[in-house]
């Protein structure tokens, strides 16, 4: 191992300071990393005994101690080892990483979003990290606890922090606002993900505003000028803040997206600046339209940090994707467009948008697998027929649908036109192969298939299942 691989985070005792939490043990115990598992504890690492719904972390201290954690923050003290007590472990978990970023002092991107953040954030570090030493949010860990555990292991030579805030209510992003203190602020959409739990999305509104809630008077917001809900709080928010709009339609936007296209699989546009002024050709290795809103963004963080128009091109050139978010790739004869990992009605559009120029790029049929949006509310069934009305507008060839919620995507492509015969509906507790078959009883080489749904529908068993069905199919042949 390299030495900065092993270099200690923080000691307990300074772990105690930042926590207000009772030190018992040893104070020098080193702590060089973080988890909230206790099956994950490691030599070094902090476990950080956490009450859940099912269970309670200050259960199994000495387990995680016994896996070599090097010392636990908990609500009672262990057996052995080294503690720091407190009387609620979430809350000093954030006390304590507000506080570590303070002394470590990175200049700090926060994204948020109802679709495209992590996408967004992914640019934004590509696009930052060519002009400064970034790290950026992992996985998942975009939420209360795991935005803290992120900003823990801030490198002490790290000049920029790319954060990417989620949230399930209210007052979370506050949370981690409070924590972060982001000097820039980047809001993707008001979109209808989490309707079920806000109720409208004046409220979704209200809570993607929480971004602002660390940021100082001056701090700088980069909103999409062409989300009428973020246009429509832009002079209460410049009363406080440096705001900076991108768009496409919008042309009072400071910043004007001009001319996008997408050859060979790729994105380019250009981007008018406030000055009229026109930086050309900034290209990435994706498509879509909603992906060059996102290059956009990422190109004004540089541009607001000193970066120069040749950097900022360079880094949006090396973005990549994440985990299951819009992968395109060739199996066979098909291309194949994965994008399993969550779905809104406006990401649905959007990456049907996409199919549609693969498509075209292609010369063969469309064809949609969709599975169920979550968290859609009382509006479920509108938003949901709402997505097959646009399929069958957009002119998907063939329409699957998985579950049955999902059915209502049927129901309105129907409305709008799209022929009985192209529609196909699998029901819930249907193993994913059957959807599988389905499409390759109708898809030929050179078709291009979509799947997409909320994560928890596991929708990326059905792309494994028609893998599986072409390469069964080659070896065959």
């Amino acid at each position: 191992m390299t030495e900065e691989m092993t270099m200690a985070i923080m000691t307990a005792a300074e772990a105690a300071a930042l926590s207000e939490g009772r030190l018992t043990g040893d104070p020098q115990a080193e702590i060089d990393g973080f988890t909230v598992d206790s099956r994950k504890a490691v030599p070094g690492s902090m476990f950080v005994a956490l009450k859940g719904e099912n269970t309670d972390g200050n259960k199994y201290l000495e387990s995680a101690i016994d896996n070599g954690a090097s010392c636990v923050l908990s609500t009672r003290e262990p057996e052995r080892g080294t503690a720091i007590v407190v009387e609620d472990t979430l809350a000093a978990l954030q006390k304590m990483a507000a506080r570590f970023l303070l002394r470590t002092s990175p200049k700090v991107y926060a994204v948020t979003g109802s679709v495209g953040k992590t996408t967004t954030k992914q640019f934004v570090y590509s696009v930052i990290s060519h002009g400064f030493r970034t790290q950026k949010t992992e996985g998942n860990y975009n939420s209360i606890i795991g935005l803290p555990l992120t900003v823990l292991e801030t490198k002490p030579d790290t000049e920029a922090l790319v954060l990417e805030m989620g949230m399930s209510g209210l007052h979370e992003i506050e949370v981690m606002s409070l924590i972060a203190r982001p000097s820039v602020g980047i809001i993707t959409n008001i979109g209808t993900s989490h309707m079920e739990i806000l109720g409208s999305r004046e409220n979704i509104l209200r809570a993607k505003l929480e971004i602002t809630a660390g940021m100082a008077p001056g701090s700088t917001l980069i909103l999409n000028g062409d989300d009428r809900m973020l246009w429509g709080v832009r002079d209460m928010l410049r009363e406080k803040y440096e705001v900076l709009y991108y768009a496409f339609i919008n042309q009072e936007a400071d910043y004007r997206i001009l001319d996008p296209s997408f050859p060979n699989g790729t994105l380019c546009f250009d981007l008018k600046r406030p000055d009229g002024t026109v930086c050309r050709g900034i290209t990435a290795p994706t498509i879509g339209m909603h992906n060059v809103y996102n290059a956009a963004a990422a190109y004004i963080c540089g541009r607001i940090s000193g970066m120069s128009d040749e950097q900022i091109k360079q880094g949006t050139a090396s973005f990549e994707n994440t985990g299951m978010r819009q992968k395109v790739y060739k199996k066979g004869g098909f291309t194949i467009l994965c994008d399993c990992y969550n779905a809104a009605p406006e990401s649905m559009k959007a990456s049907m948008s996409t199919l549609m120029m693969l498509a075209a790029d292609t010369g063969g049929k469309a064809h949609a697998l969709l599975g169920q949006m979550m968290e859609l509310g009382d509006d479920s069934v509108k938003l949901h027929r709402g997505v097959g009305a646009a399929a069958a507008e957009l002119g998907v060839d063939y329409l699957y649908t998985y579950g049955e919620a999902a059915k209502e995507y049927a129901s309105g492509a129907l409305i709008e036109g799209m022929d009985e015969d192209r529609i196909v509906c699998i029901d819930d507790g249907e193993p994913f192969e059957t959807a599988a078959k389905a499409i390759a009883g109708k898809a030929k080489e050179g078709d291009v298939i979509m799947f997409k749904a909320s994560r928890s529908v596991g929708l990326e068993g059905a792309v494994e299942a028609f893998e599986k069905i072409v390469t069964e199919n080659e070896n065959e042949n």
